[in-house]
């Protein structure tokens, strides 16, 4: 299956989504801000949904979830959790790979130097 040209790359697909912090940036001071809002903000919805219910369900992303929490806030907590999501099913889309054989490979699959495989 071919990718349309906004997801050609796993950084840009949560920016197409508009899961990352806008930046404001002058010299050599930058600011992150809220997140951009650009794209789809029904898919954007989703994937905050899938997230809350994906740290309900798997113990890995949950402990993830509460650690970011504790330090940054539920809010952007749950935002940072839609993102992984995002780029977890990028690669999953890009590899047309299934969550199981997705899981099997584990988090770096499709990385130049991972034993198990990838392009």
């Amino acid at each position: 299956m071919e990718l349309p040209n906004a997801f050609t790359a796993a950084s840009k697909s949560p920016a197409n989504v508009g899961l990352v912090p806008s930046e404001e940036s002058s010299g050599d001071r930058r600011r992150l801000g809220h997140i951009s809002k650009q794209g789809n903000s029904l898919l954007r919805y989703l994937l905050v949904e899938a997230a809350q219910v994906t740290v309900r369900s798997q113990r890995h992303w949950r402990s993830k979830f509460f650690h970011l929490g504790m330090r940054r806030g539920r809010k952007i907590a749950k935002v940072a959790m839609a993102r992984k999501l995002a780029v977890h099913l990028y690669w999953m889309w890009r590899q047309n790979l299934d969550y199981g054989q997705f899981e099997k490979l584990g988090s770096h699959a499709g990385e130049p130097g991972n034993r198990h495989g990838g392009e």
